[in-house]
Formats: C-alpha cells, structure tokens, sequence
C-alpha cells in the first residue's frame, strides 16, 4: 500500500470521532461530546514531543492532520513526509509554510495531500485530501463541527487556499501488486487482498469499510483485525456491488488493483 493510500484509510478510520467537553473518555469516539477541544490527538502527539506545548484545549484540525502521519509513520518520519522543520506545525499558516518552503504547496491537489482552507486571506482550517475529481474534493478535517467529518467541496470553492504536497514514496511489493494510475498524478502499487489474506493492509481495508458503514450478511460491524475472513469479504462485496453496480464480474470479493482504485478514488 502506497504511503497516501496509508494517510487516506487511518483519517477515514477516524470519522465519526467527536471532540469532548473535558479531559476524559480521550479515547471513546463519541462519548462526552463537547465543544472545549480535547481530543486524543493533542494528547497523543504531546507525549510524543510535538510541538512547542500541549495543544490539548485548543483548535485540532492541524494536530489531527499531524497525528495521521504519526500514526502510520511515527514522529520522525511523519514530520519528514508533512515537511515540518519545527515546532510550530499545530497552526495552519505554519504548516503551510513548511510546505512553501520546500516548494511543496500549490493549487493541484492530489489524493493525501493536506489542504488548507482560507477566510479573508488567511488560513483558518485544514484536513487530508482523500479522493479527487474532475469538479470536487472530499476530505477528512478534524474539528469541523467539534468532530471528524467528512466533506465535499468543488475544486473552484475560493474556501481552498491550497495544497501542501507531502514527501511521498511509493512502497515497493511483490509480483501479486499490481498497479494502478490515478489520473496522470500518482502511481501506487497494491496487493491483492482475499479471503486468507492476514496482516495492516487488511486492516486498512477493514477501515474503510467500516466507515462507510458497510455491514456483513448478518448485519454486523465489520471488525479491524486484519484478518480476512468471511464477514470482510461479504462487506467486500457489498462495497463492489456499490462501485460496479452494472459489473456482476467485479463481485468476486476480492480486493485487487480496480477496487483499490475504486474505493480510494471515487466520491462517497
């Protein structure tokens, strides 16, 4: 799986999540619901040693972006890949400005980029770019309405000031990948998922599925395990009957590089 695709299916995982009132149930995706922007993103990434203070109490939508790439990357790495050379990346101008500065940020976004929103010539919000069109974007933002929400916009909307380009690379795997192109932008390589199949890219499926509300034959949740068994591949079929509502061949369960391309690309 590609280093965006990564970024794309843990900030999906991640809708629903709502800001809490007060410094308890951090980790509960919706229990004590609240406006006062405490989240366990800022508690995350202060023990990690981001930033130059506890963010904890303050606006989220820049520490969720950053507590993304965390999670998938670590510190380091993910600090690397979002091109932050310094402590202040919890505020959108600054996070933006590391992008500037490395000649990473324009107008053309791309599916994991990290958009930047504006308000009277500033940069007021931001979130993860996951899937673009011709006309629109849909993204995942922290913070928007006290929660993690995910949004559409049209690529005109003069809302969007722009777009931070992360420092992707493209994991190299096996014959059983293959690839996929996204437009003329991006290439990735994948590999191809089915029942049996165990391991992080399963559960990144599973993440996916699971926030677009996909449930098995029973009716049930689909769990992140990793393991591909019988009620993910109901859920995958579900989700193909969706994709490809005029393609019966595409129903097959399994996971390769078209419903790769469909589940990451297409507007939900």
């Amino acid at each position: 799986m590609s280093n965006a695709a990564q970024v794309v299916s843990i900030a999906l995982g991640e809708v629903g999540y709502k800001e809490k009132a007060s410094n308890a149930n951090l980790d509960l995706a919706t229990a004590n619901a609240g406006s006062n922007n405490w989240t366990k993103y800022a508690r995350d990434l202060w023990n990690a040693g981001y930033y130059n203070g506890n963010k904890n109490g303050y606006a989220w939508c820049d520490v969720f972006v950053d507590w993304v790439f965390y999670k998938a990357f670590g510190k380091t790495e993910g600090q690397l890949l979002e091109c932050q050379t310094g402590p202040l990346g919890a505020a959108c101008p600054y996070s933006a400005s590391y992008y500037k500065a490395q000649g990473r940020y324009d107008k053309n976004p791309k599916v994991g980029d990290q958009v930047f929103f504006q308000q009277s010539g500033s940069l007021v919000h931001t979130g993860i770019v996951v899937a673009v069109s011709s006309s629109q974007i849909t993204t995942v933002e922290g913070n928007s309405s006290n929660m993690v929400k995910k949004n559409t916009y049209s690529r005109s909307s003069s809302y969007i000031g722009g777009y931070g380009h992360p420092k992707y690379t493209e994991a190299t795997t096996t014959a059983a990948a293959p690839a996929y192109t996204y437009g003329a932008e991006q290439s990735v390589k994948v590999h191809l998922l089915k029942s049996g199949s165990y391991g992080p890219e399963v559960k990144a499926l599973q993440r996916i599925l699971y926030a677009r509300g996909i449930l098995d034959n029973a009716g049930k949740t689909i769990k992140v395990d990793g393991d591909f068994g019988t009620s993910t591949k109901q859920a995958v079929i579900k989700l193909q009957k969706t994709l490809f509502p005029s393609s019966s061949a595409e129903w097959d369960g399994e996971v390769g590089a078209k419903t790769w391309t469909a589940m990451l690309t297409q507007l939900w």
